[in-house]
């Protein structure tokens, strides 16, 4: 006798686990085996309406009486060269053994599920306490730095998972890569690649500054070979060798990098999540896609592109301390684009790909930063259909980070005026209050974001509140006030952002205008498009002294800018 084993997939649910098995009994006669492609197509349906067999009824039963969550992990560590996990429950197993599987990021499940996947990596005797360890492998066919383990026992003769995910939180333990950060101070700019022959930066007095990086542009082409995990990889020749020139020549200007990481169209297509790939049918034309996170080849490839860049940008070639995955991703129709799903499938994912970036990157340099990226709508999104608010998509990622094992990210934030042309920073009251209820975070009411990270459901493992990156910032010069107006709120920003001790940096965008954005009625550059400076460049220049804080004041209106401040 043998079992025939049919999968029906449920194709709205993806790689959610909508599909379900049966289990049919029957013999394969000779006869049958000679049909032809529609008899046997014709079994094969017939066999599924057959009853539900014993071996059915089993595992149903098995799954049934095993308890919803038996165990919880507490931790996964790296120690030595090996993984640490330890858990604690109760339950009876019918060998007296636990064990311990390791299951690739996209791979489902559930406590008190069977176990469909996942590799047994570690054993220990059932009890109130476990405790497993096993080899890391780093860099390995076997690496187990991006798998997240559960606890599986044998449950009325059926393998259960008795246990949630829990994925290793402390990548930084096996880095080569170990120097301090570059942080000088929190006044930034996005550089104008034009000007960066020019000591116009050092002039400025800046300290940081962010750029992208296309990971599309990145895996096509090759040329630079790399070796990760068992397989070969092969990144493009000229778009490295452009960051090679680029990164040390920013550090030697005095500045620290946050690098942004951006998932565009061009290569293959391995980076684009299977839900991204609708955006032509579904009429939409996003800027950037959702990273893919949903099968082998796209995880493989998110872990070596992070350990490549981890390892490459840390000293070397130059050292870029922070790393932003994504762009304003809440903004899911445009900057991240995905499908129309619900909030926590969205969260979900993304933060999948947070996580495989923050294994990555900091199991090479283990002092590196990484930053979720989030855009100005915070309660709710101005447009449902098309975006979340941050505070929800937050609430989300946060809850789903927590319960795979929680880690040290922060949150990169633009804090925009609303609207974009209304340079007015300290005057957004229509839009931005100092509630959590508020519309919109401006630099008017950044209180509002570093109030909600200060909550102990967001607190850091490290016992950190969480610090937040003003990543992209600007004021245009195009209003009715000019230069002065710009110049005043540019300051106010900078000021709001040195009161907040949970803030670090504030990244003016842009150094020079844009052509395109100033079609928008947008001139938001210190510089303009023949270089020329602005009277912003030079109140941003001397933002510190109290003389351009008194003018900054006096343009606003009010006798000092500490008055209108809301420090943290």
């Amino acid at each position: 006798m043998k079992y025939c084993i049919i999968y029906i997939s449920c194709p709205a649910y993806g790689d959610l686990g909508g599909g379900y098995y049966m289990i049919c009994k029957g013999m394969l006669t000779r006869a049958v085996k000679k049909m032809g492609a529609i008899l046997l197509c014709s079994a094969m349906i017939g066999m599924m309406l057959m009853p539900e067999t014993a071996m059915a009824k089993t595992k149903k039963a098995a799954a049934a009486a095993a308890p919803s969550s038996a165990y919880t992990i507490a931790s996964a560590v790296i120690a030595g060269s090996n993984v640490n996990v330890t858990a604690s429950g109760s339950t009876t197993t019918a060998d007296g053994i636990l064990h311990l599987y390791a299951f690739q990021p996209f791979e489902s499940g559930a406590a008190g599920s069977a176990v469909a996947g996942g590799t047994d990596v570690a054993q220990a005797p059932a009890g109130a306490t476990a405790a497993f360890s096993f080899a890391l492998s780093k860099n390995s066919a076997n690496s187990n730095l991006f798998k997240k383990f559960a606890v599986v026992g044998n449950v009325n003769g059926a393998l259960i998972q008795l246990s949630g995910f829990h994925y290793i939180t402390n990548p930084e333990a096996c880095a080569t890569h170990t120097t301090g950060r570059l942080y000088h101070g929190k006044k930034g700019i996005i550089p104008s690649s034009t000007m960066l022959g020019t000591n116009d930066m050092q002039a400025l007095g800046i300290q940081q500054v962010s750029y992208n990086l296309n990971l599309g542009q990145l895996v096509t082409g090759g040329g630079v070979n790399y070796t990760y995990n068992g397989k070969k990889y092969s990144f493009n020749a000229g778009i490295v060798s452009q960051y090679d020139f680029l990164i040390p020549l920013l550090n030697k200007k005095g500045v620290q990098v946050s690098m942004v990481l951006l998932n565009d169209l061009a290569g293959n297509g391995v980076l684009i999540h299977p839900l991204a790939t609708d955006a032509a049918a579904q009429g939409a034309a996003p800027h950037y896609y959702a990273l893919n996170t949903a099968n082998q080849a796209g995880t493989d490839e998110l872990a070596a592109v992070a350990s490549f860049l981890g390892s490459r940008y840390s000293g070397q070639h130059g050292k870029i301390d922070n790393w932003i995955i994504g762009n304003e991703v809440n903004a899911r129709a445009d900057w991240n684009y995905m499908t129309p799903v619900d909030i926590s499938t969205f969260a979900a994912e993304y933060e999948k790909a947070v996580r495989i970036f923050y294994n990555g990157i900091r199991s090479e340099n283990a002092n590196a930063q990484v930053y979720a990226s989030v855009d100005q709508q915070w309660s709710r999104a101005s447009n449902a259909a098309l975006y979340y608010g941050s505070k929800p998509f937050l609430d989300s990622f946060n809850a789903i980070a927590k319960a795979g094992g929680d880690y040290d990210w922060h949150v990169a934030v633009h804090p925009y005026d609303i609207p974009l042309y209304d340079p007015s920073a300290w005057s957004q009251s229509a839009h931005a209050s100092h509630s959590q209820s508020s519309p919109y975070i401006t630099m008017q009411n950044i209180d509002v974001l570093t109030d909600y990270l200060s909550q102990a459901s967001l607190i850091s493992p490290t016992g950190q509140v969480r610090s937040v990156l003003c990543s992209e910032v600007g004021y245009t010069s195009l209003s009715a006030g000019g230069e002065q107006t710009q110049a005043a709120a540019i300051i106010y920003g900078y000021t709001q952002a040195m009161a907040n001790q949970h803030i670090d940096g504030f990244i003016l965008s842009r150094e020079q205008d844009d052509a395109g954005e100033i079609g928008q009625g947008l001139a938001n550059g210190v510089c303009n498009l023949d270089t020329s400076h602005k009277l912003g460049w030079s109140w941003y220049q001397q933002a510190d002294s109290a003389a351009i804080q008194a003018q900054a004041a006096q343009a606003i209106g009010v006798s000092s800018l500490q008055s209108i401040l809301t420090a943290r």
